[in-house]
């Protein structure tokens, strides 16, 4: 079997060998179905189960731009789709870890330590149907981030508060 990557033999170059090549369909070309194309770039650009917050704004944008979506209907159908795939979406878990968050430190503006890691292992931990979780690095550093934008302190030692 064999795959012609060549350019068409008639001299038009208008866009035909870009779709030739990559199979994806260019910007002059309008798309019959605009949500599965969006669905099938989805499905080609996620790999390993975790989706970052930088590519599903890339995927958003493709979906604006290449496809003539709506903003929200793009960011809607992206969510949909990672859901879809049991990909973990990484803005969805942050959201819902400063969620936590702020129930956690709602009251006295203190985080100690067994909320800290209550919070972190719910959106670390993978849950039925996904195979990962939060990256807990990046939830760390979202612990850390919310707790010096919220005057939020934590337990450094026996008796000592301290925002980190």
């Amino acid at each position: 079997m064999s795959i012609n990557l060549s350019k068409t033999s008639s001299g038009n170059s208008g866009g035909t060998a870009a779709q030739t090549v990559s199979g994806s369909p260019t910007p002059l070309q309008p798309v019959a179905d605009p949500v599965a194309a969006l669905r099938n770039r989805i499905a080609a650009r996620v790999f390993g189960g975790y989706c970052d917050s930088v590519l599903r704004g890339e995927l958003i944008q493709q979906g604006i731009s290449d496809f003539g979506l709506e903003p929200a209907k793009a960011a809607l159908l992206t969510d949909v789709a990672l859901e879809g795939l049991g990909c973990a979406n990484e803005q969805k878990l942050c959201d819902e870890l400063t969620d936590l968050l702020r129930r956690f430190t709602d009251q006295d503006k203190k985080l100690d330590p067994k909320e800290r890691s209550d919070a972190i292992q719910m959106v670390c931990k993978p849950r039925f149907g996904y195979s990962k979780g939060l990256e807990l690095k990046v939830a760390d550093a979202l612990v850390v981030n919310f707790c010096r934008a919220n005057g939020v302190r934590v337990k450094v030692g026996l008796l000592r508060w301290t925002i980190p």
